[in-house]
């Protein structure tokens, strides 16, 4: 699936013939979202008849090197692939050959789909389904631009914030781990970052289940390079299992016990979550205040009850609120042995329900606050996301967050 700046998701088929050469087929803007994985369970590695199809354009490598590294992925054939001009005999089929320099873009000729698949037909000997590795694997590749499929345990779900750019076009951050990340002692991180572009389909099901829990999710075709994994045009986020796929070796297990993440060190960096533990060493009182919230749907609007003025009211449960969840934004600095010469800030949000810091909500919310209660008080493992790490002023800003 493509999808055009966030607006509409189009299904796009990349296909390959006989002679081994691949056209990407653009067909019908999808409904819904959700039809991403049908259609793959139904036609992927399937022969197909195409008819009507006209041809957009002819592209090149440089011109389109997101299409081209995928399709460097499937190449060289796992079968030979006849010659062009020549007998088709068993010996003049050949997979010495070069990879592909151009690829047809091709369109239907109306608003009709043209292509024909036997869903019962059986499996092509030209697919070649996708081999699925560990993380760890993934992150010691040496190449750029190199397509990866794995499974992953998404841990967090972050909006990237840039006010310039339109919600819907904005990037997505799925922090993921495996058991090969899990498993290490040192040297490479336990959490990774995926970072999923605008141009990336996300079906309505993946985003529903993301939004409640942690779940297993099989990244196909990512893209890996300069030590980041992109999701971008066609690469597909499925919950289930591909009816096709190849270990190649890779530990697959499922996590057991509790996620670990990297306990903040020299080596953390932004834009990526760690474990922090240290001691309040002072508190920005001119940013802390804290309200009282609906324990039913979350409203922080509450009035004064008409008939009680010392009850809370909700207007969008239309309910006295008789136990209101206090929630409270603070930044705190801490004094960290792990980074022992930065000023380590930590801001406290208020969709959090905080459990070393109750007594700072409670004293904000009597207005009653005093620094000296909270200060020297032990803090730790708190679950952080890295805002920014500078040299000068040598600082680290993180704001506290809950893991699916």
């Amino acid at each position: 699936p493509v999808s055009n700046g966030g607006m509409f998701c189009r299904l796009c088929l990349l296909v390959q013939d006989a002679y081994g050469m691949f056209s990407e087929v653009q067909l019908q803007s999808l409904s819904s979202t959700d039809d991403i994985e049908q259609y793959c369970r139904r036609w992927e590695g399937k022969f197909c008849c195409l008819a009507g199809m006209k041809i957009l354009q002819r592209t090149t490598r440089g011109r389109a090197l997101g299409l081209f590294s995928l399709i460097d992925s499937l190449w060289p054939p796992v079968v030979p692939v006849k010659v062009p001009g020549q007998s088709q005999d068993a010996e003049m089929m050949t997979t010495n050959l070069p990879p592909p320099s151009f690829c047809y873009i091709l369109t239907v000729q109306s608003g009709e789909i043209h292509v024909e698949v036997d869903a019962e037909e059986q499996i092509s000997n030209l697919y070649q389904p996708p081999a699925v590795h560990g993380l760890k694997e993934i992150l010691r590749i040496d190449g750029c631009n190199e397509r990866c499929s794995f499974w992953a345990q998404v841990l967090y779900l972050r909006l990237q914030t840039k006010h310039s750019v339109p919600i819907d076009q904005r990037e997505n951050l799925l922090f993921v781990t495996d058991s090969t990340l899990q498993n290490v002692v040192h040297g490479i991180p336990k959490v990774v970052a995926v970072s999923v572009t605008a141009s990336c389909v996300l079906s309505t099901e993946i985003i529903e289940a993301l939004s409640v829990a942690s779940r297993l999710v099989f990244f196909k075709d990512a893209l890996w390079g300069n030590g980041e994994i992109i999701c971008v045009e066609r690469t597909v986020l499925l919950l289930q299992k591909p009816l096709l796929c190849s270990a190649a070796g890779a530990d697959l297990s499922e996590l057991t016990g509790p996620v670990r993440l990297d306990e903040l060190d020299s080596t953390t960096q932004a834009n990526s979550v760690c474990a922090l533990r240290g001691t309040v060493v002072g508190v920005n009182e001119r940013t802390a205040f804290s309200w009282p919230t609906c324990d039913r749907c979350g409203n922080g609007k509450l009035e004064l009850c008409p008939q009680d003025r010392e009850l809370l009211y909700c207007n969008q449960c239309s309910e006295v609120v008789t136990t209101p969840v206090l929630k409270m934004q603070l930044e705190v600095f801490l004094s960290c042995p792990s980074r022992s010469q930065s000023t380590v800030k930590v801001k406290v949000r208020h969709e959090i329900s905080f459990r070393l810091f109750v007594l700072l909500t409670m004293l904000l919310f009597l207005q009653t606050y005093e620094v000296q209660s909270v200060l020297g008080k032990e803090v730790g493992l708190l679950n952080c996301y890295v805002h920014s790490v500078t040299s000068h002023p040598n600082c680290v800003a993180l704001e506290e967050i809950v893991l699916l």
